[in-house]
């Protein structure tokens, strides 16, 4: 059937969005003529607006979007009139119950194709178990790696930030994460920055958003040299544009470590609890730091009863050397 409207509700992390971009090329190349939107987080749909994979983006937080959680709820004119404007509506959202689903029939959608919003045990990458469920639903889609395109006003900003600030390599360092029990220490990272410095000549681009301060600061004040910029709550449009001029990027197991990734930027993750083998960022430019710790990776819940991340702790700054130095050598 060719769909000619085609609706994914995409929410979750940065990363999450960015480990879907292969199932929305998927869907771009198997329906080319239809117009496909993205319904999610406002703030990181701008990676995707106008960028080849979605026509337009919308915020999930839309009035009455709590109904169609309710079973046999009153669903609201105005939003089940919108849902039922498409052909087709991929769903990657929290619902056990199929509540969401159900309902979105109600409201009139033609073709919902429910997807659990984690991978089933066993299911390998993550990126890959959104294919391969598209592809039980008879969507044709062959295993990409995850993509950011950036417009020429993109690349523009970030040539006229280089030029302004003198920039030439660049290490990009982003100390955070969505939970402070995949971050690594900052005093690995300011070793590893303070070696790009002195013995690669590099300069170093610390990357904070809102969570991550007191990480980063920490970073900066390990520094012993001041060859660096710290980037504040930057627009992750223009993160992605900065990104793809720097020469390699290190950070935890982070959405913004994605980003990188998807860019092209050789890419150095670090992981302790979280298991690289469904949530790594993909490509042979990126590398994965990973704890030999006996209980690494562990189960989420694991992972909240645990006081301190030995895991985490257990990661010298000379792994991580030696896998930037790795990277820099074959790119």
């Amino acid at each position: 059937m060719a769909f000619k409207r085609i609706l994914v509700i995409r929410t979750g992390g940065i990363g999450d969005l960015v480990l879907s971009l292969p199932l929305l090329m998927a869907l771009r190349k198997f329906y080319p003529r239809a117009q496909i939107e993205v319904m999610g987080h406002r703030s990181r749909l701008e990676l995707l607006e106008g960028r080849y994979y979605a026509q337009r983006v919308c915020s999930v937080e839309q009035p009455g979007m709590a109904s169609f959680f309710v079973q046999n709820g009153m669903l609201p004119e105005k939003l089940a009139k919108y849902f039922a404007s498409f052909d087709l509506l991929v769903s990657m959202v929290s619902d056990p119950d199929g509540l969401f689903s159900a309902n979105l029939r109600r409201a009139g959608v033609e073709k919902v194709i429910p997807i659990a919003s984690l991978p089933r045990s066993g299911s390998g990458h993550y990126s890959h178990y959104l294919l391969s469920q598209l592809r039980h639903w008879g969507v044709k889609a062959g295993l990409t790696e995850p993509k950011l395109f950036l417009t020429e006003a993109d690349r523009e900003y970030a040539s006229q930030f280089w030029r302004e600030h003198g920039f030439g390599r660049v290490l990009a360092i982003h100390a955070g994460s969505g939970s402070p029990r995949k971050m690594w220490r900052p005093e690995g990272f300011a070793q590893v920055a303070n070696w790009a410095i002195e013995k690669l000549g590099m300069q170093v681009l610390l990357v904070s958003g809102p969570a991550d301060q007191q990480a980063t600061h920490q970073v900066l004040q390990g520094m012993e040299s001041r060859k660096s910029l710290m980037l504040e709550n930057f627009p992750l449009t223009k993160l992605a544009a900065l990104f793809q001029k720097c020469r390699a990027f290190v950070g935890n197991d982070s959405g913004i470590t994605h980003i990188s990734s998807a860019v092209g930027t050789p890419t150095v993750a670090v992981f302790g609890p979280s298991d690289p083998r469904i949530w790594a960022p993909q490509g042979k430019h990126t590398a994965i730091v990973k704890s030999s710790f006996p209980c690494s990776p562990c189960t989420r819940e694991s992972m909240y009863r645990c006081g301190r991340q030995k895991c985490m702790d257990s990661i010298t700054a000379e792994e991580v050397r030696k896998t930037v130095e790795k990277l820099l050598e074959g790119s």
